[in-house]
């Protein structure tokens, strides 16, 4: 494959927490074990809880151990995780939307096979935009020369500001300035007023709140209000065609996990915070949360409605093939 340094640190959700260097997968020569398909996947450290659940509950993939193993390693931003794909270190593993169909236009051969959250209107939990209780901004229009914290540009986060801003009138490359500010450091950030308006994601939003320190000016859906699969799953296009049957075994487990955690929110969070050491929040906080909505399964319309985003705002300069980057037939019937 193609080896260069992407520029940009989109996230998801992914995108979040605090800094730990990624770890390098066994290599090609460990793929397999006694017929066992080693998967080497790259995650995150934020919003993957249906991939946590394979360590917390492993009874909830009744394939694991059987035609594949999951090795997951965490990287803190998506460029670490992309070189290290480049680099033949992992198969595949967590990305942005975005991510997805940025790498794909600058000739990383992927397929995205899943979904691991999406961003609905009225369904779920929708990233807040939020300030201070007794800030003067009470409206979109009060941001204008204002500072915004963003975790990253050409992330989502930049997607959502942006078109929030243009819906109130406001330009968002003249009204207001940004500032890169990582997820975790965001709550300071506004309360220190280095920032007058930051982005809170879960567990984040929902400590904001418990708070009552804050306020929520606008939300992921105020400039975007459709469906997004804003945190995707992705496997290298060879990978898949030599593991075929593992791979659908995997995603069979996974699409299994996704809806168990969908329909048993608080209980799969207490099996995580029991059971890994994936969670840096307060217990009772995040158990208890409202989370995104939850779904394996791919929406194709967004996928054309985030790339005419992308168009607008230059971050690609032409549209790319869509159904070569996405790979439904994977994933068992909804």
């Amino acid at each position: 494959m193609k080896k260069y340094l992407l520029f940009f640190g989109l996230i998801t959700l992914a995108f979040m927490l605090a800094a730990c260097s990624g770890e390098k997968s066994s290599g090609d020569a460990e793929k397999k074990d006694g017929g066992v398909v080693e998967i080497n996947f790259g995650g995150g450290f934020a919003t993957e809880e249906p991939i946590w659940l394979f360590e917390a509950d492993p009874s909830l993939a009744p394939n694991l151990g059987k035609t594949y193993k999951l090795n997951l390693s965490q990287f803190r931003a998506n460029a670490d995780r992309l070189n290290a794909y480049q680099a033949d270190q992992i198969d595949g593993g967590t990305l942005g939307q975005g991510a997805a169909i940025l790498s794909s236009s600058q000739g990383v051969e992927m397929k995205v096979v899943a979904v691991v959250s999406k961003d609905t209107p009225d369904v779920g939990f929708n990233s807040a935009f939020m300030t201070l209780k007794d800030s003067e901004i009470n409206d979109i229009k009060d941001l204008k020369g204002k500072t915004i914290g963003i975790s990253d540009f050409k992330s989502p986060t930049d997607m959502w500001v942006r078109s929030a801003l243009r819906s109130a009138g406001l330009d968002p490359d003249k009204d207001v300035k940004y500032a890169i500010t990582p997820i975790p450091a965001m709550t300071e950030a506004v309360k220190s007023k280095k920032i007058d308006l930051g982005m809170f994601p879960q567990p984040f939003g929902a400590a904001a709140e418990e708070s009552g320190e804050f306020k929520t000016i606008f939300t992921s859906k105020t400039g975007v209000p459709f469906d997004e699969d804003f945190l995707v799953m992705f496997l290298h296009p060879d990978f898949i065609k030599e593991n075929k049957q593992a791979v659908k075994d995997f995603l069979a487990d996974y699409a299994n996990i996704v809806k168990y955690y969908h329909e048993n929110g608080p209980e799969a969070r207490q099996k995580i915070l029991d059971k890994t050491k994936k969670v840096q929040a307060d217990p009772k906080i995040y158990v208890n949360m409202t989370d995104n909505n939850r779904s394996a399964y791919i929406n194709r319309d967004g996928w054309e409605k985030v790339q005419e985003l992308m168009l607008k705002d230059k971050w690609i300069e032409k549209k790319i093939d869509l159904d070569d980057l996405i790979d439904t037939s994977l994933l068992p019937s909804e």
